[in-house]
């Protein structure tokens, strides 16, 4: 066991009262608990309001009398903000490579739900965006009144929008394959970043981290027939659909890993990895030989600021702010993980090192604008035997491509067989590839002997757009909330959605092939009105372009060479100017969004970012 007290890690006190297999039961009295004084309502009634806090606590997270001992001595070599994806995937890769590395992950949130929504009951798709989203930052009029609105928010709960993503995962850097020419779709990025994502292992380390498998592999019955039809209509027809680079069946974080679940398609999130890293870490902890440290996560302790030692020439943080007290480490050899979000983590260094970073954290701004489209046609005669006439068939595929200015969209396709619209409800809810993008019940009533198509197409925001940004304001007190975040939509992205809207019917027409004709499209109801079908006559951008941007990146963007890029904030070292010891993860880091799903290439740098750090403790040892 390790010594130190505040390294002690949970574990129940009692053992459950719960008859285990294989084990004695422990409620005879010769084998019940004989230090408690009062246990099981003897010889008075226990606790009867427990906080969800209090219950995980014991089992899962730092208490309060652990928190007291940390902020009065504890020592780590990682304090890691946040707990989604980018917090997972550098724990989960620093630990091993050192299992005895000292880890702490503090949430800013309480613990909420235990996986992704979708795995859970179909009442719980209620939980999807409301309360359960917040916006840490005060928005300008200009986006407020333009197309897109607004940006969406954070989760401010354990394991953050791991617990609501739609999943899709695709590479950045794609190989040449099946004629297509190698794509390098990390526009502007600097020679370190793409160099590393050339590497294969990058990706299929991240791919293994989240359990990344193409749609076409999965062993499931709703993913054959109509997937097939899909991917090969796509395939054969892919040069009629304007700019597009290539299509494939779509790479989604659904994989399960149990040898005998019967379960195909389980979708990932960072609450069930998370505690059971925290678990391995207890048990290697507590053996008499200790093969690690222990791993220690703190709930509802938000991140606000860091202090350097000015006195330091390398200016070395010795201090981090907290909700709920300071982290001190007055050696300054603990490195601080921002893996928070974008916006937040620019907040961050902007109370922090605002003087280092003015003109560069938050002077660029990017993310993903959307268009949803939903249409229908006949099943035609030729799948007719591929389909299986009274089961529910999905399928899942991804069109990549750009317009002339090389600025990149990707359509998402999610199509749907529903021959008993209420009675697939439960499983289309969980195994559709986006709850947020998928066809209503209202859509597949009377569809029955349709393929429902719901195309979500994404653009890049141009990162060359000074008009969109973050900046700090000085007049809100509170350093978690005192930024104000503006979006413009430029002509280059005007022009990009055109194209993308332009390719998305194309693909539309392509997978409907010789129903092409027959073609019909979902318009929504007005005045009260519920929408409707329309026989080939595309719904208006009103209906069709969704406010909210999603994918937010490009606020503390990587350079090679800072004393050049003068509006670039982080450097090849992942470490931002005018600190060390500080380490940036996240889209926040790429100079450019592109059109693809971040998730995965993020978490692939949050690796590298955990190797590079091992090296380095590890050469400073030598």
């Amino acid at each position: 066991m390790a010594s130190t007290d505040y390294l002690k890690t949970a574990k129940a006190t009692l053992p459950s009262f719960h008859y285990r297999v294989g084990q004695t039961p422990i409620l005879p009295k010769v084998t019940a608990p004989k230090n408690p004084a009062n246990a099981f309502g003897f010889p008075a009634p226990g606790a009867q309001a427990p906080t969800a806090a209090h219950a995980t606590a014991a089992h899962y997270f730092v208490n309060d009398t652990t928190w007291d001992a940390i902020i009065d001595h504890g020592d780590f070599d990682d304090i890691v903000l946040g707990s989604g994806f980018c917090a997972l995937a550098y724990v989960e890769k620093a630990l091993q490579l050192d299992p005895f590395r000292k880890i702490l992950v503090l949430e800013r949130g309480d613990f909420w739900l235990p996986e992704h929504f979708q795995n859970l009951p179909l009442p719980f798709k209620l939980v999807l965006g409301g309360p359960s989203e917040t916006f840490p930052w005060s928005l300008s009029s200009q986006t407020w009144k333009s197309e897109v609105k607004y940006m969406h928010g954070s989760c401010p709960f354990f394991g953050g929008r791991s617990t609501f993503w739609s999943a899709w995962s695709p590479r950045a850097y794609r190989e040449a394959q099946n004629g297509d020419p190698t794509f390098d779709l990390m526009r502007g990025f600097p020679a370190s970043m793409v160099e590393t994502a050339s590497k294969e292992d990058f990706w299929t380390d991240a791919e293994r981290l989240l359990h990344v498998v193409p749609a076409n592999k999965l062993n499931d019955p709703i993913y054959k027939g109509l997937q097939t039809y899909i991917d090969d209509q796509l395939k054969d027809g892919k040069g009629r659909i304007t700019g597009v680079q290539y299509v494939e069946p779509a790479h989604l974080a659904v994989g399960t890993v149990t040898s005998m679940s019967t379960l195909s398609f389980d979708k990932f999130s960072t609450p069930g990895p998370l505690l059971k890293l925290q678990e391995q870490q207890r048990v290697k902890s507590n053996q008499e030989h200790p093969t690690g440290s222990p791993l220690m996560i703190a709930t509802n302790v938000v991140g606000q600021r860091f202090e350097v030692d000015w006195e330091d020439p390398k200016r070395h943080v010795n201090i981090l702010h907290t909700s709920r007290g300071a982290l001190c480490f007055p050696e300054g050899k603990t490195n601080v993980i921002l893996a928070t979000g974008a916006i937040p983590a620019t907040a961050i260094l902007m109370n922090s090192i605002g003087d280092a970073q003015e003109g560069r954290a938050g002077s660029r701004l990017s993310g993903h604008f959307l268009t949803h489209i939903t249409a229908r046609f006949p099943i035609p005669e030729p799948i007719h035997e591929k389909l299986v006439k009274n089961h529910l068939e999905i399928a899942a595929s991804y069109v990549a491509g750009e317009d002339e200015n090389k600025h990149q969209y990707h359509v998402q396709i999610t199509a749907i067989h529903s021959p008993n619209p209420e009675k697939d409800a439960e499983d289309a809810g969980r195994l559709c590839p986006d709850y947020a993008a998928a066809a209503s019940a209202e859509q597949l009533q009377g569809s029955e002997k349709y393929i429902v198509l719901v195309c979500a197409t994404l653009g890049e925001l141009s990162e060359k757009n000074t008009e969109s940004w973050v900046k700090y304001n000085p007049k809100n007190p509170d350093v978690t909330t005192n930024v104000r975040l503006q979006i413009n939509v430029n002509a280059d992205d005007q022009n990009l959605w055109k194209v993308m809207d332009k390719a998305a019917y194309e693909a539309i027409e392509v997978m409907a092939g010789q129903q092409s004709s027959s073609l019909e499209y979902w318009h929504d109801g007005k005045g009260g009105q519920p929408g409707g079908w329309q026989k080939g006559v595309h719904p208006p951008t009103s209906d069709t372009h969704v406010p909210g941007v999603v994918h937010e990146t490009s606020t503390l963007y990587m350079s090679d060479d800072l004393s050049k890029d003068k509006t670039a904030s982080v450097g090849s070292d992942y470490c931002p100017i005018g600190c060390e010891n500080v380490y940036v993860t996240g889209g926040a880091l790429f100079p450019s969004s592109g059109s693809w799903n971040p998730t995965l290439t993020m978490c692939g740098f949050a690796q590298d970012l955990a190797k590079k750090l091992f090296e380095k403790k590890r050469n400073e040892k030598e």
